[in-house]
């Protein structure tokens, strides 16, 4: 769970999911991990002293602020080799992602998928009906062009960060600092890998909820960045 500036949310957040959801998830041993690049606002603070209630919470923290894909790269390495853990999931400390939703997502795993993604685009998914129609427009149309581009016809969804991957397999093959690009992109890059890595993808329908407090984590970048992924994986097919 990546946090910055999230003090108004992340201590409901961690209660909600190590109260209420995880007991809830039998035969599983839920963890929750967040990493924070030392939130002006204190948000790790907040997070330290939840620790001293829930034993299976840990906080990665980050001394200064080098970006979310560095974040996850840092993350995932961090739940693999320290917590080792035999799933990694990621969503958002700001309740756009409903953390009742969790144990669909484990459900999928059990089931034998190796990366679950929470998709907004299929039937019984949604976006904020308040979002303006420029921010429809540039999601869905943004998500089409990924479609199109790398030839992904079986995914709807590109840019979700609610998302469950098995680590033994696919995962466990994959250079996460080559992976994780700086900004939003990553997730686009990270669903190509699983996939050429032979992951058993399955979507789920989510419905994507306004952020109850606090600001939005999108840069103006965002969209030069997920170009720049695109052209380097349409490079690395034709110098394969």
């Amino acid at each position: 769970m990546p946090t910055f500036n999230e003090a108004k949310n992340i201590g409901r957040m961690i209660d909600t999911l190590c109260k209420n959801v995880f007991p809830n998830i039998k035969d599983h041993e839920m963890t929750l991990l967040v990493f924070d690049d030392t939130s002006p606002d204190g948000t790790w603070k907040i997070v330290q002293e939840k620790m001293k209630i829930y034993k299976n919470l840990y906080l990665s923290l980050e001394k200064e602020k080098k970006g979310l894909g560095a974040g996850y790269a840092r993350a995932f390495t961090y739940a693999i080799n320290k917590l080792k853990a035999d799933a990694v999931m990621e969503m958002d400390a700001d309740f756009q992602h409903d953390p009742y939703d969790v144990p669909r997502f484990v459900k999928e795993f059990d089931n034998g998928a190796d990366y679950v993604i929470g998709a907004r685009y299929i039937g019984g998914g949604s976006i904020p009906r308040e979002w303006g129609l420029d921010r429809k427009f540039l999601s869905v149309v943004g998500n089409l062009i990924y479609q199109v581009t790398l030839l992904m016809w079986d995914i709807h969804d590109f840019t979700t960060g609610f998302r469950l991957a098995r680590v033994k397999g696919p995962l466990e093959s994959i250079n996460f600092n080559k992976v994780f690009s700086k900004s939003f992109a990553y997730k686009t890059r990270l669903l190509y890998e699983m996939k050429r890595h032979g992951a058993k993808l399955k979507e789920i329908p989510i419905k994507f909820n306004l952020r109850e407090t606090g600001d939005s984590k999108m840069t103006t970048n965002t969209f030069l960045d997920s170009i720049k992924v695109i052209l380097q994986i349409w490079q690395e097919r034709l110098l394969s």
